[in-house]
């Protein structure tokens, strides 16, 4: 399908997605100790800024005919920052500077090579790290429906793969069907992250705390 064929409904449908996870992980933030709520959010925002980013790119190429491919490309390189950032807020007895090292170290490594892959390659352990300390988060307070969703919402990112690897992934019917299962992706990560975030408010007075290692 060539990008004059791609309709402009489906480009304001890819920014559905966008924002149930950018929901998603400004809750999860909230989680964070007092002094890495910010952070976590900012974190969050800048996931966030990169898919409304890919968004508007959509929306302005299907609807106006105008590129910009500084929007495209500023995906990966928003989304791996603000995972590293709310993982590091998530994970309070971890400290700052390994995160920003490994963040330093692929993003350098990408300018040098020319290529977005390894930022492509964080970006997505990164969310998908999220997903599963949220699971952690809500283990502990036996929150079990939102273990289960946050474990669909990864199978369902992971089911992306295929579909965008499918030699008709251009196909206007492919696309409705991609964008389809990253929205329930979302949605599932969006409930689950509610649920545990409602799980924590019920106990209160027990941390969320994940420890790791000094």
């Amino acid at each position: 399908m060539s990008t004059g064929d791609y309709p402009v409904i489906l480009a304001v449908e890819d920014f559905v997605p966008t924002l149930l996870a950018l929901a998603g992980f400004w809750l999860l933030a909230g989680l964070a100790p007092s002094g890495r709520v910010t952070p976590g959010r900012v974190g969050a925002v800048l996931i966030g800024a990169g898919g409304l980013a890919k968004s508007a790119w959509k929306l302005l190429l299907a609807g106006f005919g105008v590129d910009l491919p500084w929007l495209e490309a500023s995906l990966f390189p928003l989304m791996s920052a603000g995972a590293v950032t709310l993982i590091w807020a998530l994970l309070p007895t971890a400290p700052w500077w390994p995160f920003a090292a490994v963040y330093a170290a692929v993003a350098g490594g990408a300018l040098v090579a020319g290529a977005m892959k390894p930022v492509f390659i964080l970006a997505t352990a990164g969310v998908t790290t999220i997903s599963v300390i949220g699971a952690v988060y809500a283990g502990r307070r036996r929150a079990r429906t939102a273990i289960a969703l946050y474990t669909l919402g990864i199978v369902l990112v992971t089911a992306l793969v295929p579909l965008r690897n499918h030699p008709e992934h251009e196909t206007l019917r492919l696309q409705w069907i991609e964008q389809g299962t990253n929205t329930a992706a979302q949605l599932a990560f969006l409930t689950a992250a509610w649920l545990t975030v409602r799980a924590y408010r019920r106990s209160r007075p027990l941390s969320p705390s994940i420890e790791v290692p000094a």
